[in-house]
């Protein structure tokens, strides 16, 4: 099904064939973006692992010559209590948007939303998951919907990054504290003088798949007491297995330890698109907790950007006190909902705002309730 608006054309793709065929332009568009969730790579790993939820909706807007000026990549949900359109991949990424040219986004997601409200009512709740707080494009949305549509925006949450661009790395510590710099170095000097350690990057496939189970173990060793993550599940790890092998293919993917006699004892999982230098996850050794060597590594990985040209390092989702050590500046994001003023989606997305505000007062009881009702807007 296509529309028409003045010089544009829109139409709705879920056939892989096409799709594939799409992903040149796609994979170029989200490169320049320095997007990674925003990839065909990230969407057809998804497909691949989550795809008995959710099936392809990718929006591809068209110039009057045929050409793609952009694509917004959604997938219809087929399971929970709330039956929606959203990004793909939208439960395991930081940050969305139509991918397009950032002057473009906002013409391409206003033809997009056009052709989902003309395929008639199970089109009618969109979910908008992490997108920036301050972006046109989906205010736009909002703006234009149906009268008999309304918005919930009910998450807020903060992406933290670093802008690297007309700064060297030395350039980057003198703007940080004295306390900071000092531990930066100090920390790097002991680990790597008393104890031998080097920092490694995964450079071929061979190495892939020890790695990954590497940084699967150290991220366990971090975080499992404290109640796990997206990196926790079987089906997550799955995911990031395809994904991973995709992106080092592209030149994407950095993963990087540090090691003590060739074992990995702290490790970074991110990716370079374009300009962007993004970290998605990391573990370490509690046995080595006390040299820091997250916080050691973490600042290697920042070093390593500035020297490959990177014009930002992306923290993504999370305002965690260690990243607010190292960051300059932040982007705000929320998840937004479009739907029916009646319709059971406004009423969960207002259970998972209450969930996400009030998530460390709440009573076990409540917040397993909580959780459960809101399940369908972002299982992960």
């Amino acid at each position: 099904m296509s529309s028409h608006s003045g010089e544009a054309r829109a139409e709705i793709v879920s056939s892989a064939v096409e799709l594939e065929a799409l992903a040149p332009k796609w994979r170029a568009l989200a490169e320049a973006r320095g997007n990674a969730f925003l990839t065909p790579e990230w969407f057809f790993a998804w497909l691949r692992h989550y795809g008995d939820r959710a099936g392809a909706a990718v929006a591809v807007v068209r110039r009057a010559d045929g050409r793609v000026r952009g694509i917004v990549p959604l997938v219809e949900d087929r399971c929970g209590p709330v039956r929606s359109v959203r990004f793909c991949g939208a439960n395991l990424g930081d940050h969305f948007h139509p991918v397009a040219r950032a002057e473009d986004e906002t013409r391409v997601a206003s033809e997009a939303t056009q052709l989902l409200a003309s395929r008639g009512p199970r089109w009618k709740t969109l979910v908008l998951d992490h997108v920036s707080a301050d972006a046109r494009w989906w205010r736009e949305i909002v703006r234009s919907a149906p009268l008999s549509l309304a918005s919930v925006a009910y998450r807020s949450d903060s992406l933290p990054f670093i802008d690297l661009r007309g700064r060297t790395w030395d350039d980057y510590l003198a703007s940080r504290s004295r306390n900071m710099r000092s531990q930066i170095r100090r920390k790097t000097q002991t680990l790597e003088r008393e104890h031998g350690a080097v920092f490694r990057r995964t450079g071929s496939s061979a190495e892939l798949g020890r790695d990954l189970d590497a940084l699967f173990s150290l991220h366990d060793a971090r975080w499992e007491s404290l109640g796990g993550s997206t990196l926790s599940t079987e089906r997550s790890r799955a995911f990031h297995r395809d994904f991973a092998a995709a992106a080092l293919d592209r030149g994407w993917l950095r993963l990087w330890f540090l090691e003590v006699d060739r074992t990995p004892i702290a490790a970074w999982y991110g990716w370079r698109l374009g300009g962007r230098y993004s970290y998605y996850q990391a573990g370490f050794s509690p046995r080595w907790g006390r040299f820091s060597v997250g916080f050691v590594l973490l600042a290697y990985t920042m070093r390593s950007a500035f020297d490959e040209g990177a014009e930002e390092y992306d923290l993504l989702r999370g305002a965690e006190a260690y990243k607010a050590r190292f960051t300059t500046e932040e982007r705000r994001v929320h998840t937004v909902v479009v739907t029916g003023a009646r319709n059971p989606a406004r009423l969960v997305a207002g259970g998972e705002a209450i969930l996400w505000r009030a998530q460390r007062r709440l009573p076990d009881r409540a917040l397993r309730w909580l959780r459960a009702a809101s399940r369908g807007l972002g299982d992960r």
